[in-house]
This record gives C-alpha cells, sequence and structure tokens, in this order.
C-alpha cells in the first residue's frame, strides 16, 4: 500500500479540525490532515487530486440483516405489486426465469399497500406451484407466507403462538410473530453455505457503492462465522451483531465470552423485545386502533430479559434489543435501569435498535440511564410515510411520535444511523433529506447531525471511536469521494441531497468501489471462495 496523498474538499467529521485541504495516508491510516500547502511536507508515493469534489469520511450503518438480504437481493421483488394478481404474477415470471428448482422467494412485500390488504394464502400460492417450496417476506422481515411444500418441508407446528390457522385448524401459510423471525431464519439454513456467501458478498458490493465502509450485520452466529471467514475478500468491513435466540438462550452469552474469534468476542448481543407495526406484533401500552383487540406482543417477561442481559452485562458484553412500540421500548428501559442499579458499569452503551415509538418519559429516561441507540431514518419514508399513512390506520394519532429526532437528540442520547437493509435501502445522504423534511416540522434535525448519526456517533454505538468515524491522524483510512458538495446542495435545495452521487468508496487507504468502472462480484461457487479466501491470506503473509 502506497503512501498517499488526497486533495479535495475534505469534512472530515473531527471536531477539532472539521474542514481540510488534504490529508495524508500511511499504512492504511490517515497520517496528515491539513491545508495544500501543509501537504507537501507529507512524503507520498501516490497524489490523488479531487479537486472541487467532496471527501466525507466513510459511511457506517449500525444495522444491517446481511442474511437475509443478500439472498433477497435476488429473489422476486414484490414492492411494485398492486394487488394479489400482481404478486402472483411477479412471483411466477421470477420462478420461470430461475433455474426450475429449490425455493421460490419472494420479498419486500407491504400487504398495507396492495388492494387486498393481505398476504396470499398457501392454496394461492400452491397454483404456482405444489413441488417447490414458496416463501414471500414482508418488508419489514416479520410476517411471511408459505406454501403447502414449504409448511411441509418446516414441519410447522400449527399450535405455535404466531402460525397462523383456519377455523379449521388448518394452516393458512401465514406465519407471524413470534414464530416468524426463527422460521425464517430456519429457511435460510436450508439455502447452503455457497448460497449463504454469495449473498454476503452481494452486500458487501451494494455497501460500497453507496459509500457504506463499515457495515453491522445483524445475524444468526452461523452466518457471522462465515462473514468472520471470508472477511478476507470483502470490501467493507463487516462488524458482528449477534442475534441470539432470545432471552431464554443464556447460553449464547457464553458463546460469545468462549468464542475464538476475537471478533466475534466483541459482539453485540441481540433480542427481539417486540415485532412490528404491520404485524400487530410491536408492543403497545393501549391497543391498535385498527385492532382494539390487541396491544401487540412482548416477546419475554421482564424477569427472562433481565437474566438475558445480566448474564451479558457482568461480562463486559453489550447488549441490544429491538424495540419499536411504546410498551416494548419502555419495559427495555425498565430493565436496563434494573441492571445498571445491579451491576454499575461507566459507558456501557446498552443499546436500543428502532426506538420507533417512544413516549417524552422514555426519551427522558434513555438519557438518564445512557442507553444508546441504533435508528433507521428511512423508516419514516419507506415504512410510517411522510404523510404517516403506513402506521396511521394501526396506531392513529400515535403515529405522531414516531422516529422523534429532533427530542432524541436534544436530550443527549448518542444515536447511530442504520437503515435494517434491506428494510429500507443504505444511502445516508436520502436518509438525511428525509430528516431534514421530517412529518413533524419540531422533529427536524440538519444535514451535519445526519451525517455524524452515520459517522463519528455510529462508529461510537459499536465501540470503535478510536478508529473510525473520522478523517483525523491515526483513524482509519475509510473515505468516499462524492460529485457534489452536500452542505452547498442542501442550502439551494434539501431535495437534491437524494440526486448526489458516490463517485468513489475507500477502505483504509486501498480503492474498493470506483463509479466508473464497477461491475459485481461475480457468482462463485463454494470452491471459488475457498481458493479466494486461501489467497486473501496468503497477500497478506
Amino acid at each position: 500500500m502506497k503512501d498517499t496523498l488526497i486533495f479535495g474538499n475534505i469534512y472530515t467529521m473531527d471536531s477539532a479540525k472539521p474542514h481540510v485541504e488534504a490529508i495524508g495516508i500511511r499504512g492504511g491510516k490517515v497520517a496528515f490532515a491539513g491545508s495544500r500547502d501543509e501537504a507537501y511536507g507529507f512524503d507520498a508515493k501516490e497524489v490523488l487530486d479531487f479537486g472541487g469534489n467532496t471527501v466525507l469520511p466513510g459511511f457506517i450503518d449500525t444495522h444491517v440483516h446481511v442474511i437475509p438480504s443478500g439472498i433477497f437481493m435476488t429473489s422476486a421483488d414484490l414492492s411494485g405489486a398492486a394487488s394479489i394478481a400482481d404478486v402472483l404474477r411477479l412471483i411466477r415470471e421470477h420462478a420461470a426465469a430461475g433455474e426450475g428448482k429449490g425455493w421460490i422467494l419472494a420479498a419486500f412485500f407491504q400487504d398495507k399497500l396492495i388492494e387486498e390488504k393481505r398476504f396470499p394464502t398457501r392454496r394461492e400460492l400452491d397454483a404456482i406451484s405444489d413441488q417447490r417450496p414458496i416463501l414471500i417476506c414482508h418488508n419489514d422481515l416479520h410476517p411471511i407466507a408459505l406454501n403447502s411444500k414449504a409448511l411441509d418441508l418446516l414441519k410447522v407446528d400449527p399450535a405455535k403462538e404466531g402460525v397462523g390457522t383456519d377455523a379449521n385448524g388448518e394452516l393458512t401459510g401465514i406465519i407471524e410473530d413470534p414464530a416468524c423471525v426463527n422460521m425464517l431464519g430456519d429457511i435460510l439454513a436450508k439455502l447452503g453455505v455457497a448460497n449463504i456467501v454469495d449473498g454476503i458478498i452481494r452486500v458487501d458490493d451494494y455497501a460500497v457503492a453507496h459509500g457504506v465502509t463499515t457495515v453491522f450485520g445483524k445475524d444468526v452466529p452461523d452466518v457471522l462465522l462465515l462473514t468472520d471467514l471470508v472477511r478476507g475478500i470483502l470490501k467493507a468491513e463487516f462488524v458482528p451483531m449477534w442475534y441470539s435466540d432470545g432471552c431464554k438462550d443464556l447460553a449464547a452469552v457464553q458463546k460469545i465470552v468462549k468464542n475464538k474469534s476475537p471478533r466475534l468476542r466483541r459482539a453485540c448481543l441481540c433480542a427481539f423485545a417486540d415485532g412490528a407495526f404491520d404485524g400487530h406484533s410491536a408492543a403497545m401500552a393501549e391497543p391498535y386502533t385498527d385492532r382494539p383487540d390487541t396491544c401487540g406482543i412482548l416477546n419475554y417477561t421482564d424477569e427472562e430479559m433481565y437474566d438475558f442481559t445480566m448474564a451479558a452485562h457482568r461480562e463486559g458484553v453489550q447488549v441490544s434489543f429491538h424495540a419499536i412500540g411504546d410498551a416494548a421500548i419502555d419495559q427495555v428501559l425498565r430493565v436496563y435501569e434494573r441492571v445498571l442499579k445491579d451491576c454499575p458499569r461507566d459507558d456501557h452503551r446498552l443499546r436500543i435498535e428502532h426506538f420507533e415509538e417512544p413516549t417524552p418519559e422514555a426519551i427522558a429516561k434513555a438519557a438518564e440511564l445512557g442507553v444508546a441507540l441504533g435508528m433507521q431514518p428511512l423508516l419514516i419514508e419507506v415504512c410510517e410515510r411522510m404523510d404517516f399513512s403506513g402506521y396511521e390506520g394501526f396506531i392513529g394519532d400515535r403515529v405522531r411520535r414516531c422516529s422523534p429526532y429532533r427530542s432524541v437528540l436534544d436530550a443527549g442520547i448518542l444515536v447511530g444511523g442504520g437503515t435494517d437493509y434491506t428494510v429500507t435501502p443504505m444511502d445516508v445522504l436520502h436518509g438525511a433529506r428525509i430528516c431534514m423534511t421530517h412529518p413533524v416540522e419540531s422533529e427536524r434535525i440538519t444535514l451535519q447531525e445526519c451525517l455524524e448519526m452515520n459517522t463519528v456517533n455510529a462508529a461510537k454505538l459499536g465501540f470503535l471511536e478510536d478508529r473510525k468515524g473520522r478523517l483525523a491522524v491515526g483513524m482509519d483510512a475509510d473515505f468516499i469521494v462524492l460529485d457534489r458538495d452536500p452542505y452547498e446542495v442542501a442550502a439551494e435545495s434539501v431535495e437534491g441531497l437524494s440526486d448526489i452521487q458516490v463517485l468513489r468508496t475507500y477502505r483504509s487507504g486501498s480503492l474498493v468501489y470506483d463509479r466508473a468502472a464497477f461491475t459485481p462480484t461475480p457468482k462463485r461457487s463454494l470452491p471459488g471462495v475457498v481458493l479466494a479466501v486461501l489467497g486473501s491470506k496468503l497477500r497478506r503473509k
């Protein structure tokens, strides 16, 4: 790796020196940051002058489901479906274009956006194929639908909570929380190592093309182990978030503590406190507007959540809970408060993912406890909708409390930005536009705050602030080159942020994406992956 001098319009996200004209890179680290005149004192073998193009630290995505995202990138895309007929047609066309065997996968589906406001039934899916298993996954990864072949293969138990049955006790094919998350994992496990690795590589390509150099991958242990195994051939850095089997899985803590991989020993341990609004499984304090018979689902008791959190916290393992509804958020905060009282620890950074529907009291409590948040700006557009129509039918006027970025930041809470990919795209600048035009005007935040959420603050969320998130001396030389200055664009028109292009992406000073010459990594066979990994290890030696 050459010592390199970079010239450009450089925003460092370093409060001590926020804007410079040049950075010097040595050994994959930033070795110099200053003016153009000062830069000539840096001995470099290579000089890259980006002229008026803008340079930023590489973006950090704090919440990505690497698998199933990588798998679903090649599934039938149901995002444009307007009816059940559309859904069935799109799946049929996808199946006909494929290899004619194995699972037929369809994703990006939102039942609330189609005419019938429902999933297809197993019988409707059987009409496409009764020989191949079929899966439809909701856009937020929670409700799923299966045909008869898939139900048979998975040996689905109709008595399990969340498994849909009709008046005769027959399986409908619809699987909701709490059953669907683990069932989705079972399905993906059947796709084989080669397909999973191919999905990891596909997500990696997508990330760097969107300026994301660090991906927090929230996945099951087997996927994290595979990601760790192939990290030498990946362009972005993947930080593990260990999705456990839930709060009853206390053995998961020991799996992290005793793991032979130093990277996995530092993983954040994750579980689901509740579900999602679209499945009526996000836990609310008051009943759903459209279904007054339910307040959603709390997956665990306080005691189960406490035992799980304390087992990890006592070992110094970071914990994070998915919590969307106000009741789930309150439960997690209640348990965290008890844990911190019984086992105090400075700078613990206990996390909550999403924090989508908090009360003002919950925001104050999170600030008081020092809880950190992983939030996803594009949920406002993709799930809530900019007019709140996405959730208004579920929770009525309470939707106006959704994604309260201004309130959260004003409370002094650490927030790292993410995408929950593939729930929303890895588009940080478009996410900034959405936060700056929040449906509730008093909850809008600035461009600087948006960028900090995906750089310096995102790094801190995962205890990486000593090497990521800023272009300052001693930090990893992860940076991106944009075709325009986002600050200038936003000053003229916030909408223009969505049109800014990532021209180049660098990780540790090496070019990993060039828009002018980018071609996706071709699908590799398992032997091909093994050879590539061995080759990367030999090159490092």
